[in-house]
């Protein structure tokens, strides 16, 4: 049998290989991970040519807006981005059919008339509540009224399949007519004609 000394000093030589042992394959490890995790600087730089907006994948869509030298309604082309919501997309979508370019009203939307909300239900009927700018500053008339709900109607049938019906609020409200011929009570499910 062992003695008890020695029993201590064999336990007390393994202990301490074991710690050895331990610590060595720690720091040896340690090492290891961050040799493997170092960044190349190289590959943190964009490649030649590349830039962040070269991610975007943008949607094309047409508006409807007046010609002002004809007064028909022409097309005009802008892009929105195609990762959008629905939502974001009509609104975006509107704004430019509002605003062709920032500094130009298309004719057919009466000075001043924002587009304060937009709700769609599922069955693709889409709510274009406008504010009362659109009928209180309309010029009236059977062809500008026309002009009107067609630049509005045609734009989002045209451009959006998931869209079935539009209709058109003013301030949150149903309306009768924008200025007194087109009937509004109902929602527009077809695209008017158009001079293209």
């Amino acid at each position: 049998m062992m003695s008890m000394s020695k029993k201590w000093f064999v336990i007390s030589i393994l202990t301490l290989l074991l710690l050895a042992g331990t610590w060595y394959l720690y720091t040896y490890q340690s090492d290891e991970e961050i040799s493997e995790v170092q960044i190349n600087p190289d590959v943190l730089q964009p490649s030649p040519g590349f830039s962040e907006t070269s991610q975007i994948i943008y949607q094309e869509i047409t508006l409807f807006v007046i010609d002002p030298q004809t007064g028909s309604l022409r097309r005009r082309l802008r892009e929105i981005p195609e990762h959008q919501e629905l939502l974001d997309k009509i609104t975006q979508t509107i704004e430019y059919l509002i605003h062709p370019d920032s500094d130009i009203q298309n004719e057919a939307i009466p000075e001043e008339t924002a587009l304060l909300s937009v709700f769609v239900t599922h069955s693709g009927i889409v709510y274009l509540n406008l504010s009362r700018h659109v009928q209180d500053r309309h010029i009236g008339g059977l062809s500008a009224e026309l002009a009107t709900v067609a630049s509005l109607v045609n734009t989002l049938l045209f451009n959006f399949q998931e869209i079935k019906q539009v209709q058109i609020l003013v301030e949150g409200a149903e309306i009768e007519t924008l200025a007194g011929h087109v009937d509004c009570r109902k929602p527009f499910s077809k695209m008017f004609l158009i001079d293209s």
